[in-house]
């Protein structure tokens, strides 16, 4: 049985053959968030294009079951580029390499830093607490529609002549160039959907505390990049109260609480860390820690 590399190689020159060189095929390796490796193919116009990636890891794991034959596969992976050929975006990318032109399309993410260790040592980056602030542009295409995220590495710094401080900068100014953090009330997202429930009630009849937020932003995109604003914090602690409770959901959004007992850590802790095994995909998990806001010191730090 051949081994994965055998195999991606083997698929990559099966799929150039019937391809006949209409469009430029490659293998395609890459880290994803939290250490998550996936090997594919990626389709191209050219080689300068941003196309579509067919992932090989599931198909490897079906070859290596004899759930699907290695012909069948072939088969499959092609339908799937046939399928995908019109979807491959027409990406100017020009102007990517122009720092007057690229740095309104700065903007950070927060990832975990220990999970991440291997990337980091690739891309700019700055440590918060254990977590690491990075950096992604907008992909657009020539109609300067947002099609994706590209993430920055070390050699888009060198190419633009610019320093992580200058990117933190940069992404912090667009961040809030595109509108204010918002507090969204989940008592306000359920009565919405339910407006003749008493949702306060919990079993038994016994009143329950429903007072939690999500903190969001106008993208929609790493939200959670909003707790490393001051002002936002500031905002937060305005509304909630001094020393109130960041719950990390996903690298997408975090769940503010207000101040609790300090009793009560542990048991935050371990709900998110449920909340990370069972219901988050592992390439969008953030921490497993529990955070709490000092307004004397105007820093967020890890309670639990």
């Amino acid at each position: 049985m051949m081994s994965f590399e055998e195999f991606a190689e083997n698929v990559v020159k099966e799929i150039r053959a019937k391809l006949g060189g209409a469009f430029q095929i490659k293998e395609h390796n890459v880290i994803k968030n939290n250490n998550v490796k996936r090997a594919g193919i990626a389709v191209m116009k050219n080689e300068e294009d941003i196309g579509p990636c067919v992932y090989l890891d599931e198909f490897y794991r079906e070859y290596e079951s004899n759930g699907m034959r290695f012909d069948e596969i072939v088969d499959e992976v092609y339908r799937l580029i046939m399928k995908h050929k019109e979807e491959i975006p027409d990406v100017d990318i020009s102007g990517f390499r122009d720092w007057e032109t690229a740095h309104g399309d700065i903007y950070m993410k927060l990832i975990n830093a220990e999970q991440n260790k291997e990337l980091l040592e690739k891309i700019p980056h700055r440590i918060f607490m254990d977590l690491a602030v990075v950096y992604y542009a907008v992909a657009r295409d020539h109609e300067q529609e947002d099609i994706g995220t590209i993430l920055l590495y070390n050699e888009h710094m060198e190419m633009w002549g610019q320093n992580e401080e200058n990117l933190y900068q940069t992404a912090m100014i667009n961040m809030r160039t595109d509108g204010e953090a918002n507090l969204v009330s989940i008592e306000n997202i359920i009565r919405r959907v339910l407006p003749n429930e008493d949702i306060s009630l919990g079993l038994g009849g016994h009143r329950r505390d429903i007072s939690m937020y999500i903190l969001t932003n106008s993208r929609k995109r790493f939200e959670a990049a909003e707790i490393l604003d001051k002002k936002t914090l500031r905002m937060i602690a305005d509304e909630v109260g001094d020393g109130f409770i960041v719950l990390p959901s996903s690298v997408h959004e975090t769940i503010i609480l207000p101040p609790k007992d300090e009793k009560e850590y542990g048991m935050l802790k371990g709900m998110v860390r449920e909340v990370n095994d069972t219901q988050v995909d592992i390439e969008e998990r953030l921490s497993y820690h529990v955070y709490m806001y000092s307004r004397d010191e105007e820093v967020l730090k890890i309670v639990a």
